[in-house]
């Protein structure tokens, strides 16, 4: 058993990184005096009182993601080459701007701050859905039957979802988006670690 899972270390980090993202995010959340998903933005909590663990979750999630999506590539090899390197490209670079997203500010740059952490934000958001909607397509084109069904389905369910907070831009939707990436890449390595 630990011979498979050393096999799998890639995986075990991905959902490791992002299962402690999720844990420090959902604590800063608690730990800020007047925070509610319901008006605030996932990365207000970048300013609140539990700065440092939203700072160490995304940090360590955006890290470890890296390894887990060069993995999830060499699952999918010799469906669609060009497709598969743009959702690994894509997703590598995310992972960089996720961990980027950490990064606390500075008072005398507070205006600099804004607008990197505007930009990292986006990248992050845009990035996971991009390589999620692409790597759902070559799941499901995947005549192996690697993935089960409903993982591309569920990963189609998140591009909806960006759709409509495009639209509407509200902070319970960023939230539902934050929490639906995070699950399907929870669903996604442990579907790999046990196979």
């Amino acid at each position: 058993m630990f011979k498979k899972l050393n096999e799998k270390m890639e995986c075990l980090f991905g959902f490791g990184g992002i299962l402690f993202a999720g844990i420090l995010v959902v604590i800063a959340a608690f730990l800020t005096p007047g925070y509610t998903p319901v008006t605030n933005s996932v990365s207000s909590l970048v300013l609140g009182d539990a700065r440092s663990l939203f700072s160490i979750g995304f940090v360590v999630g955006g890290a470890l993601g890296i390894p887990f999506y060069i993995y999830l590539e060499k699952t999918l090899v010799g469906i669609n080459d060009t497709i598969r390197r743009i959702a690994t490209g894509a997703s590598i670079f995310t992972c960089v701007c996720i961990a980027l997203v950490g990064i606390g500010y500075n008072e005398k740059y507070y205006n600099l701050y804004l607008s990197f952490h505007g930009f990292v934000a986006f990248v992050s958001f845009f990035g996971s859905v991009l390589y999620i909607g692409l790597f759902s397509y070559l799941m499901i084109r995947d005549e192996k039957s690697t993935f089960k069904k409903y993982q591309s389905i569920f990963g189609f369910s998140i591009v909806g979802t960006w759709i409509v907070f495009i639209f509407l831009i509200y902070p319970l939707i960023e939230w539902l988006l934050t929490v639906l990436i995070m699950l399907w890449i929870l669903s996604t390595s442990l579907e790999i670690i046990l196979r």
